[in-house]
């Protein structure tokens, strides 16, 4: 009861405060303005130029950039609600609870599990609207199959994405800071997630850093499930261009000059959240010396 207590309350104050929620999106909205822009054109024109007279190239593109966007979204919502951990520890509420029969390991987590809690439910919702958006511009539907691979993706991603962000706001101490903070995550998180632009053309540095970056490959797997039909639609017995389209715009990670399986993406991210984890309840630890 205390648990759940907690949890509500942390997500009322979320939900009231509208700064935190506006700021939560405000990189998704950069995404889709750039897109809007040019990158939409820009990516439309390559294919264009590899593949004469094919149908479905807009649809592919806009796949594309969704699963760009729901892996943003994923980071920056969770960090946004994060932040009232900050908000709390700044105003000494955090203190005042441990005065009660809370203790710091169920308070701290109290705010990852509304952290989760509201990165699912942006992220879900996100997926409906783009889904109807892709409805509505000529695409089809995932279909049943496909939605719950990308609900389990989704599941994992924004676990991810919560856990990372908990690692981060632990070396913050005010309000101030976070917004620093969330100025760096919001401009970094969509070139290390491979949106505004194609990893393919970056330097070989930059290219193993994004790959090293877990929520790249949220990314990546959301793009696989995303695109499965429109890239056999697209490219259809061209495996060159396709193949050279994937490694160009993120949508097949390659290790040691092999593409990278989604098995080998899924535990790489699992595996890294779960190293994350442990780093994170060991600061924390320390902090309150439990």
């Amino acid at each position: 009861m205390v648990m759940f207590a907690l949890i509500s309350r942390h997500h009322k104050l979320f939900i009231r405060n509208k700064t935190l929620v506006m700021f939560s999106m405000l990189s998704v909205l950069i995404v889709l303005i750039l897109y809007i822009a040019f990158l939409q054109k820009m990516q439309v024109d390559t294919i264009e130029q590899a593949i004469q007279g094919q149908e479905g190239v807009r649809v592919l593109v806009n796949e594309w950039m969704i699963a760009g966007i729901l892996s943003i979204m994923g980071v920056t919502t969770t960090l946004s609600v994060l932040g009232l951990y900050i908000e709390d520890r700044e105003k000494g509420v955090f203190q005042d609870f441990l005065s009660t029969p809370t203790n710091a390991a169920k308070l701290q987590l109290s705010y990852v599990i509304n952290g989760f809690f509201v990165g699912m439910t942006f992220s879900l919702l996100g997926l409906l609207l783009c889904e109807l958006f892709l409805v509505t511009t000529g695409g089809e539907l995932l279909s049943f199959t496909q939605l719950l691979k990308v609900l389990g993706v989704i599941t994992i991603g924004v676990l991810a994405s919560t856990v990372i962000n908990c690692v981060l706001i632990l070396f913050v101490n005010s309000t101030s800071a976070f917004s620093t903070l969330g100025t760096i995550v919001g401009t970094t998180i969509g070139f290390l997630c491979g949106v505004y632009v194609p990893m393919g053309v970056l330097p070989n540095f930059v290219q193993q850093i994004i790959l090293a970056f877990p929520i790249s490959h949220y990314t990546v797997l959301l793009r696989q499930i995303m695109m499965e039909d429109s890239l056999a639609t697209v490219f259809g017995q061209e495996a060159v261009a396709q193949s050279g389209y994937e490694e160009t715009y993120g949508v097949v990670f390659e290790w040691n000059n092999q593409a990278m399986t989604a098995t080998a993406s899924i535990t790489y991210l699992i595996v890294t959240t779960v190293v994350l984890a442990l780093i994170a309840l060991f600061f924390f630890k320390k902090q309150h010396r439990i």
